[in-house]
């Protein structure tokens, strides 16, 4: 392993990272919609 491959790795780990976060944040807003929609 050298400092290439590590920083290949660290690149496909922070696109990884970045894709993840993502997808939380599309979840969070369909959950929110979702929680506003009930009314007590």
């Amino acid at each position: 392993m050298n400092i290439q491959d590590l920083s290949t790795q660290t690149a496909a780990g922070a696109h990884q990272t970045s894709a993840s976060s993502q997808e939380l944040s599309r979840l969070a807003i369909s959950f929110n919609n979702l929680v506003g929609k009930f009314k007590v």
